[in-house]
């Protein structure tokens, strides 16, 4: 335990030296002049249209109607009010360090609500899908919505995938700040970065270089993992989570899975269920996704139906092959490719309680070790021989325990990424538990948030953008 302790400590002395030096390239304070970051004036009346405003960037390309058709609807039924939804190639370095060296176009998405309203930054940890993340805070506060697509994720992919060498929190948080350096002159208002999971994680680790660009930063549901293998998580899912009841009827699911090992009836029915193209289910990767299987049905369903679904998975065993095998699918989406070359690279995995069935695991060919090349391709494997933990341990027992800059943020009790909370906080540093809440930041839908919480959340996040 102490030598473990050890190795954390000296790891954030060298992430303090690294900040530091990387302060030189990736800090700056935000700018109030009405010139984009290129110098170019930008010239805004209250006759002006966002598309307008937007061709006086020189960094912006491709504008354009944003293709969310949801959006469109809510506001043609009158429950959503904005004035522009756009979509744009923002000319973005590979490098931030160098000047003049090589571009990519990322993409930006805003939904225009006005000039001098407030400005919800979500940091996408992912591919841009629709306005959806956060898309309460904006109703809430009548505000902006800008989001950035993560580099090397959908549209947004550059010159070094496959090398992976500018793909870190540094690089990504750069990309952020410029946006904000472009966007800032036109809308005038105050912003605040927020994001859930991993978006959560991006918008904190941007408020860690950059901690003057926004006024407040807000992770839902974001997990600060501090090694390759974090049994914190695996911990609160079997001892947390929901009720004691759910608890035993997901335990009863797992043991019926792991049954037999590699001879056992539901891991063969589920390999029987993959298409002829798709690559084998090795044992490894099935042992995770059982796991994983529950771990997402305590994020994703509400208190109300999650007695329902694990009974159903708990004694139909057919139900529980369909379970299990829609997880295999979606973890193997190609679309989160980059997410786990992030986890290989610094942002590390998760244990999801293993040790509780050992004895069903001891003996087989499963090996916790190998769960996380089983999502990286041959030629990115050795990733996992650089990973640096650094950051995230310098965020988690530094940076919320000594910011002045104002953070949210917020967990629900029965997401098991809660089991990760930190603790021992800034004054400038809110966490709100919310009782009931699954993995999302749906605050104004009472099924998942407790008026007063969403009150609570509303409070802080207004005090900060001054917000009417």
């Amino acid at each position: 335990m102490k030598k473990g302790l050890f190795v954390i400590s000296r790891k954030v002395v060298v992430a303090f030296l690294l900040t530091a030096t990387l302060s030189v390239f990736f800090t700056a304070c935000s700018s109030d002049s009405d010139s984009d970051s290129n110098g170019a004036a930008v010239v805004v009346t209250e006759q002006s249209t966002l598309k307008e405003a937007l061709k006086g960037i020189d960094r912006i390309s491709m504008i354009e109607e944003d293709p969310d058709t949801v959006v469109k609807r809510r506001k043609a039924e009158g429950s959503l009010d904005y004035k522009e939804q756009l979509s744009m190639s923002f000319r973005q370095d590979v490098n931030h360090e160098v000047q003049g060296g090589e571009t990519f176009q990322q993409r930006v998405c805003i939904l225009f609500r006005g000039f001098d309203r407030p400005t919800i930054f979500v940091t996408e940890g992912y591919f841009w899908s629709k306005f959806n993340d956060a898309e309460d805070l904006g109703v809430n506060l009548n505000a902006n919505m800008v989001h950035v697509e993560h580099r090397n994720f959908g549209q947004s992919y550059n010159q070094d995938k496959g090398q992976w060498q500018y793909e870190t929190a540094a690089q990504t948080s750069a990309d952020l700040h410029a946006v904000y350096q472009a966007l800032k002159p036109i809308l005038k208002g105050k912003w605040m970065s927020t994001g859930t999971s991993k978006n959560g994680i991006t918008s904190i680790q941007y408020a860690y270089y950059y901690p003057n660009d926004m006024s407040l930063a807000a992770a839902f549901c974001s997990p600060f993992m501090l090694n390759l293998n974090d049994e914190r998580y695996g911990h609160y899912l079997f001892n947390e989570v929901s009720t004691e009841e759910n608890r035993e009827l997901m335990k009863t699911a797992i043991r019926k899975a792991l049954t037999g090992g590699e001879n056992g009836d539901v891991y063969k029915a589920v390999g029987q269920k993959l298409s002829a193209t798709d690559a084998p289910l090795r044992y490894t990767e099935y042992v995770y996704d059982v796991f994983d299987t529950f771990f997402q049905m305590f994020q994703y369903t509400p208190n109300n139906g999650q007695t329902d679904e694990l009974q159903r998975a708990a004694n139909d065993g057919e139900n529980l092959v369909e379970l299990i095998g829609t997880t295999v699918v979606g973890n193997r989406d190609e679309r989160f490719y980059t997410y786990f070359v992030d986890c290989a690279k610094n942002i590390g995995w998760v244990n999801p309680g293993y040790e509780y069935f050992a004895d069903l695991l001891d003996g087989t060919s499963f090996n916790c070790n190998d769960v996380l090349p089983m999502f990286m391709k041959e030629e990115d494997a050795g990733l996992l021989s650089t990973y640096d933990g650094s950051l995230n341990n310098d965020i988690f027992f530094n940076y919320f325990r000594t910011t002045t800059c104002p953070v949210l943020l917020f967990y629900s009790k029965d997401d098991p990424w809660s089991g990760g909370m930190p603790t021992n906080l800034s004054p400038s540093v809110k966490i709100v538990v919310n009782p009931i809440g699954a993995h999302n930041p749906k605050l104004n839908d009472p099924v998942y948030c407790p008026a007063e919480i969403k009150q609570e959340v509303m409070n802080f996040v207004s005090t900060y953008l001054n917000a009417q």
